[in-house]
């Protein structure tokens, strides 16, 4: 199975979010279509840009005002201390630097809309096995309770391995506060090692991703005699943080706000997208951005003519935020085109089908459908039968179904086909970006 898409990029944020990555495969009656190998070499990267917005739950105010906000550097929560940009790290609110006097404008609601954007990231990224090590340098800070409760995550580093998981690890320190007297800060030792985030399902070989790190599903016990408070598993989308990461803020105060602990915030909880890139580096994904290269092979005794198919477009599929319609929320789009060209002589049947993996966090793929439609005629393309989400019945797009066919005897020539998107999620899906993979397959 040869996957086209060379990274799985979910655009936009959002209240909920979901984006789709297009990969593909062909068999073709000895006729081997499909992506070239990329180098196998590791490539040198020196511009690779972290950017996140930490949760949903950041965005947001305490009880008594204010709001929870990041700033660059170390903080200790006061406006003497409060940075937008220290080397490479930088925060945004809206897209432009914030003031210590409009940082939390958007509060109480959860429109902040805050993000850090770490730059100068360096390491490696293999094109073709899809691994990568990037270092950041420099401090984010995290002032939750309006300042009162503020800890900072140093020199980030972000892994992933062959097999798509990852993790993002850094070092933590900050401040304890006192249930007494809030007012009251107790600096923390720094800890290595923390692990910030785990990843899966990440493919690292292009010119960077967008995932959303795991929550949905993942255990947190409490350590013994803690005092913690038992983990909600009952609760839509319950979920945790990496452990190192909850215990770290035993310290802090703070360890309910990172699982789902029964309270009233537990939507909120989940980690936010993190997106990395370094379009500008030295990796190398193959011909270039946006274009595949297209081997093909015709062994003794195939018929006259070739059979060749290609999607149209950078195979990140963006569904955008959903919209509320009562019993349910809902997105949709549209697939990139697929052309298919079919010169063989005899014209023989071919057919271009998708399936759909589940959604990052749980999320079943059951709930994406699609209408297949001939955007332009050619080569004998009939499209397929429209399949529901599977919202009330049915499994949707995981079963593999039939995008375009033609049958045996149709004429020589080059057909454009695709298919509208509709994604309808239970009206409980918690707040968060969501991710999956539509494979394609062309068989003939």
């Amino acid at each position: 199975m040869s996957h086209l898409d060379r990274s799985v990029r979910p655009l936009g944020v959002g209240r909920r979010l979901a984006a789709i990555a297009v990969a593909g495969t062909v068999v073709a009656g000895g006729v081997a279509v499909g992506a070239a190998p990329a180098s196998a070499a590791p490539q040198t990267i020196d511009d690779a840009v972290f950017e996140w917005g930490v949760s949903a739950e950041l965005q947001s105010a305490p009880p008594f005002g204010g709001c929870n906000y990041l700033s660059a550097g170390e903080s200790d929560g006061t406006q003497t201390s409060y940075q937008t940009t220290v080397g490479d790290v930088a925060v945004l609110k809206d897209g432009a630097a914030p003031t210590w006097a409009n940082k939390c404008n958007g509060a109480p609601t959860r429109a902040v809309n805050q993000k850090v954007v770490w730059s100068g990231g360096t390491g490696t990224v293999n094109p073709e096995t899809g691994e990568a090590q990037l270092s950041f340098t420099g401090q984010l800070s995290i002032n939750f309770y309006g300042g009162l409760v503020p800890f900072t995550i140093e020199d980030p580093v972000v892994t992933v391995a062959a097999d798509g998981s990852g993790q993002v690890v850094a070092t933590l320190f900050g401040y304890g506060s006192s249930m007494e007297d809030p007012t009251v800060k107790v600096p923390l030792d720094p800890v290595d090692g923390i692990v910030v985030a785990d990843l899966s399902n990440v493919d690292a070989g292009g010119t960077g991703f967008t995932v959303t790190p795991d929550y949905a599903g993942v255990e947190y016990e409490p350590p013994a005699g803690s005092g913690g408070t038992p983990q909600n598993r009952t609760v839509t989308g319950w979920g945790s943080w990496p452990a190192s990461w909850v215990d770290f803020h035993y310290e802090s105060g703070l360890t309910s706000y990172w699982y789902s602990s029964g309270g009233s915030a537990d939507p909120y909880k989940a980690p936010s997208a993190i997106t990395v890139s370094y379009d500008g580096g030295t990796v190398d994904p193959g011909p270039g951005d946006g274009k595949q290269s297209i081997s093909v092979t015709v062994p003794e005794g195939v018929e006259p003519g070739e059979f060749l198919w290609s999607i149209d477009g950078d195979q990140a599929v963006n569904l955008g935020e959903t919209t509320d319609q009562g019993t349910y929320l809902q997105a949709t789009g549209a697939i990139d085109p697929i052309s298919v060209t079919d010169t063989r002589t005899s014209g023989p049947e071919w057919s271009v089908s998708g399936q759909v993996s589940d959604f990052s966090g749980g999320l079943s793929g059951k709930y994406l459908g699609w209408s297949p439609k001939v955007l332009t005629a050619g080569a004998g393309a009939t499209a397929g039968a429209a399949v529901a989400a599977g919202i009330e019945a049915g499994n949707g797009l995981t079963e593999s179904s039939t995008l375009a066919a033609a049958a045996g005897g149709h004429a020589a020539g080059t057909a454009s086909v695709g298919a509208d998107l509709d994604l309808r999620l239970p009206a409980g899906t918690p707040a968060g970006s969501y991710t999956a993979t539509l494979t394609i397959t062309a068989l003939s």
